[in-house]
Parts: C-alpha cells; sequence; structure tokens
C-alpha cells in the first residue's frame, strides 16, 4: 500500500481508474469536484473541443518522477431537466502513459470488450483497484495527473482476451 502523499500542492480528487479513461480518453468530473473543490463550472461551460477555450494543460508525473505536459480539454453538456456535465478529455499521449503504468485496470477494460459486458460485472469478477491523483492548479488552468496506487501484472489468467491475441 502505498503512503499519503506530502507532495499535494492543488486541491486533489483521488479518483479510481475505470473503462472511461482507456475507452474514451475522458473521465466524468463529479458535481462536487466541478462545484467544490476544482470550482471550475464557469471556467469551462463550452461544448466542443474544438472550442480553444475548451484547451487545458495537463502535467503527468511518470512513476520515475519525472514530467511530461500534455493536451486536454474540458467539455459541458447541458440538459433541461438533470445537472450539467463536464468531463475532462485528454490526448493520446496521456492514454498511452495510463495504459502502461495502470496495466490491470487497462487489462481488465480490454476484458470488458472481449466479453461485451458492462463495467459492473467485469469489475465484481476481476476485483481491484487502481488510483489516480488528479490535481486543479487554478492559477495555470492545468491538470495534474499522479499515479497513486497502481498494481504490477498479476492474475492474468483471468484475461481471456490475452488468449485471442496469440
Amino acid at each position: 500500500m502505498p503512503y499519503e502523499r506530502s507532495d499535494v500542492e492543488f486541491p486533489m480528487w483521488r479518483k479510481k481508474m475505470d473503462s472511461s479513461m482507456f475507452v474514451e480518453k475522458c473521465t466524468l468530473i463529479p458535481e462536487w469536484v466541478k462545484n467544490d473543490l476544482f470550482k471550475i463550472k464557469e471556467i469551462y461551460p463550452h461544448k466542443s473541443r474544438k472550442n480553444p477555450q475548451s484547451k487545458v494543460e495537463i502535467q503527468y508525473f511518470h512513476p520515475d518522477r519525472r514530467k511530461t505536459k500534455h493536451i486536454g480539454w474540458v467539455t459541458t453538456t447541458y440538459f433541461e431537466k438533470r445537472k450539467d456535465v463536464q468531463r475532462l478529455y485528454f490526448d493520446n499521449e496521456m492514454l498511452a502513459n495510463l495504459s502502461r503504468d495502470f496495466k490491470m485496470s487497462y487489462h481488465r477494460t480490454m476484458e470488458k470488450i472481449h466479453r461485451g459486458c458492462n463495467s459492473p460485472t467485469i469489475e465484481k469478477e476481476i476485483q481491484f483497484w487502481e488510483f489516480i491523483d488528479i490535481e486543479f492548479d487554478f492559477e495555470n488552468l492545468r491538470f495534474i495527473f499522479v499515479p497513486h496506487y497502481t498494481l504490477d501484472e498479476q492474475i492474468l489468467e483471468d484475461f481471456t482476451y490475452l488468449d485471442s491475441q496469440s
């Protein structure tokens, strides 16, 4: 189990890794995060990633502690009868980093796709959790991704999609 981080500089959200990170290259930003923690609801009102004001920088802390910069976008989807939804999208290089550093969550996502099942089903069958810390630097409008809890590859026999790749 990792120690709690002492180097947290900005408001932080500890997010469980899930398939949306690998399949859609994004994560839904919960109400409490966008409204209370990061206070970004009004900063990113745009519907499209094509809008230049949706663009954000994402800094990624690799496990070896080097940092890389990536492109991201925050979009807002508006609904008449329910709360608006904000999503944080990221580029293909970030996807490659997450797939490499969160190996088990990536494998489980590929297994879910291979079996054609939903996330609750596969998470019940193949149980584990990996977490990423997402910080928001309000002054520079920058997100910071720090892998917090990752697992080495294990229980690979549970992943039948690997057999189909041989």
